[in-house]
């Protein structure tokens, strides 16, 4: 094909799956270097990207568009008009949604590349069509092999980011361990008095940063707060949540998208993991621990988590 001049890559992904394709977002920039790149992602995992240096970026926010129809009736027609006028020459969608994907064509992008995943995707629309996506393979992996009828082979495969500086709150001086209890889906959550449980050993030396969402209550976090030495920080933007991380000794976190951006800025983190295709990828070996579950995150005992924290922490 002829070299592209102008490249729109499409990411609808959340947090974790945003840190995730990093590797092929940069793969894809580095084999095109002449080529203007502009990333079109999902409004709040955007700043995953905006980190990582991507510039123009434009965010989307599908999740208002679901529950608003009329302002997506509104907002979508003058995305496309945008994307129209860029006049691209070929669209890399990395997460494949069939919006996305009419998004891509109807936008009049004439080479359109995506992940062909089984009931997400039109393949129809999919004209530079990648192998067969395998749902159980590691997401990272599939990222790449979108890449494949590119012509590209994404060499490093482990996805970093480097925070800008924040101004966080001051801490005295001291270790610090960091846990994130939250999960957008409740089946990830595993529940805070054992979260309480488990850090209670190292709260009287060390500081403990909870990093709290949305989605944690003040008498969720009951059980936590009680303890000395524990922090509860809310309303974090994603560079400051990344720099905060970035302090910890370790992090603990549900399988969600945190742990994925503890991973990505060098902290040790142990993940209460279910599946192992979306576990974190470590920068350097040894820095990722995974305590697998078996079924929902909530049947795993203290006992289990313990031994893995313990050799981290100490590590």
């Amino acid at each position: 094909m002829t070299p592209p001049r102008r490249i729109l890559l499409l990411h609808f992904g959340q947090l974790g799956d945003a840190v995730l394709a990093l590797p092929a977002a940069r793969a894809l920039r580095q084999h095109f270097p002449q080529a203007a790149l502009t990333v079109l992602a999902a409004r709040g995992p955007h700043a995953v990207f905006q980190m990582a240096g991507f510039s123009p970026l434009l965010a989307a926010d599908r999740v208002r568009w679901k529950h608003h129809p009329a302002a997506a009736a509104l907002e979508i027609p003058r995305l496309l008009f945008h994307l129209r006028r860029r006049r691209f020459d070929l669209s890399v969608d990395l997460h494949s949604y069939k919006e996305t994907n009419w998004l891509a064509f109807l936008a009049g992008i004439p080479e359109r590349v995506a992940m062909l995943r089984p009931t997400r995707s039109v393949p129809s629309l999919i004209n530079r069509q990648p192998p067969p996506d395998d749902p159980h393979a590691p997401l990272l992996a599939r990222y790449c092999q979108v890449l494949a009828p590119l012509g590209i082979e994404v060499a490093d495969r482990v996805p970093y980011l480097d925070p800008p500086p924040a101004r966080l709150p001051d801490l005295p001086p001291g270790p610090i361990l960091g846990i994130c209890p939250g999960a957008g889906h409740p089946g990830r959550r595993w529940p805070a008095d054992r979260f309480a449980q488990l850090i209670a050993p190292f709260s009287p030396a060390a500081h403990v940063l909870v990093f709290a969402g949305p989605e944690e209550t003040a008498a969720q976090l009951a059980p936590l707060a009680s303890l000395p030495r524990v922090h509860i920080w809310r309303g974090l933007s994603l560079s400051e949540l990344a720099a905060a991380l970035q302090l910890c000794r370790v992090v603990v976190s549900n399988p969600t998208g945190p742990a994925h951006l503890a991973a990505a800025v060098g902290a040790r983190v142990l993940v209460l993991g279910e599946i192992p295709a979306f576990d974190p990828v470590p920068r350097p070996p040894g820095q990722v621990a995974v305590v697998r579950a078996h079924g929902a995150v909530a049947n795993l005992t203290v006992a289990a988590a313990a031994p893995a924290l313990d050799q981290l922490w100490q590590a």
